[in-house]
C-alpha cells in the first residue's frame, strides 16, 4: 500500500502519531484543585507546526539555488524538503520556551511529544521495511517507443527512479522538465518514465509538443505497474536501490530541490 486514497502513507503516519500524542496530552491526569491551564494538546500541535516551519525554511535556505528558477516550488511543501534535525530541535525549543510560564504542563506536553516522535520513528521504520519487501521492482513486460518489449528487471544493478505518469495529468506535465534535467545531470542514476494506459501516438505527441528529450520512455498499456505497486494517483515516483528494493515513494509533483534531496539519499 502506497497511500490511503490520495494521501501518502508517510503523511498518514505523521497524522496518526500526532493525534495519538495529542490524545495522551489531553488525557494526562491533573492534580485536584489545579488552576486552569492552556491546552496541553494544542501545545503539542504547535510544537509540530513550528518545527515543520523551521525545518522547511532551513531546507529552502540551503537549497535556494535550486528554487531560484522556479520560486513557486518553495510553496510545494509536499516535496519532502525538510531538515528533520531542525524540525525536532525547533519544536523542542519552542515548547520549552512556551512552557516556561506553566511548569505543571511540562510533563504532559514533553512526554506526549516524545511519545509521538518515538511512534513516528518506529512506524516509519516498519513502513519502510514493509514497502521495501512488498513493493520491489516488478518483473513487468512493457514496450519502448519503437515497439520492442522490455522487462523492468533489466534496470536492476544501478539506482533507479521510476516515474509513473500520464499526458492528461497536469502535475506530471509540470514536473517533466525537472526530471528531464535530473536525467541529464545524474549519469549514475537510471530514470524510467513509464506511461500508464496511453497509446504510442499520445505519448509521442506529448513529447514533441513539449520538446522533451527523455531517455527510457516506456509504455504500460494496461497500467499494470500501478496495480502491482498499489499506486492510486499520478504522478508517482519510486526510488529503487541497485538491488531492486524500494527506498522511497513520492506521490505528487516533484520540485528540483525535492528531487535532488531524494537522489542524495538514494545513492
Amino acid at each position: 500500500m502506497s497511500s490511503v486514497g490520495p494521501v501518502p502513507m508517510p503523511v498518514v503516519l505523521i497524522l496518526v502519531c500526532m493525534l495519538l500524542a495529542m490524545a495522551v496530552a489531553r488525557l494526562w491526569p491533573r492534580r485536584k484543585g489545579e488552576a486552569p491551564l492552556p491546552s496541553a494538546a494544542s501545545m503539542v500541535l504547535d510544537m509540530l507546526l513550528i518545527g515543520l516551519l523551521c525545518g522547511r525554511i532551513s531546507f529552502v535556505a540551503l537549497n535556494f539555488a535550486l528554487y531560484r528558477e522556479a520560486p513557486w516550488g518553495i510553496l510545494q511543501i509536499a516535496d519532502g524538503g525538510y531538515h528533520l534535525a531542525v524540525v525536532l530541535v525547533a519544536g523542542l525549543a519552542w515548547g520549552l520556551w512556551r512552557l516556561r510560564r506553566w511548569p505543571a504542563l511540562r510533563a504532559p506536553v514533553l512526554a506526549s511529544a516524545l511519545i509521538g516522535v518515538l511512534l513516528w520513528a518506529g512506524g516509519g521504520l516498519l513502513l519502510s521495511a514493509w514497502q521495501e519487501r512488498q513493493m520491489p521492482l516488478p518483473a513487468l513486460q512493457v514496450a519502448d517507443l519503437q515497439g520492442d518489449r522490455i522487462d523492468l528487471q533489466q534496470f536492476r544493478g544501478k539506482p533507479l527512479v521510476l516515474n509513473l505518469w500520464a499526458t492528461w495529468c497536469g502535475p506530471c506535465r509540470r514536473e517533466m522538465p525537472v526530471l528531464a534535467a535530473a536525467q541529464q545531470a545524474h549519469d549514475d542514476v537510471q530514470f524510467v518514465f513509464l506511461n500508464q494506459g496511453e497509446t504510442l501516438e499520445e505519448v509521442q505527441g506529448f513529447l514533441a509538443s513539449e520538446r522533451l528529450m527523455l531517455g527510457n520512455v516506456l509504455l504500460d498499456d494496461d497500467a499494470v505497474a500501478s496495480t502491482v505497486l498499489g499506486v492510486q494517483a499520478y504522478p508517482s515516483t519510486l526510488f529503487f536501490g541497485a538491488d531492486g528494493r524500494l527506498r522511497e515513494l513520492h506521490l505528487g509533483e516533484l520540485t528540483a530541490a525535492g528531487l535532488e534531496h531524494k537522489l542524495r539519499r538514494l545513492r
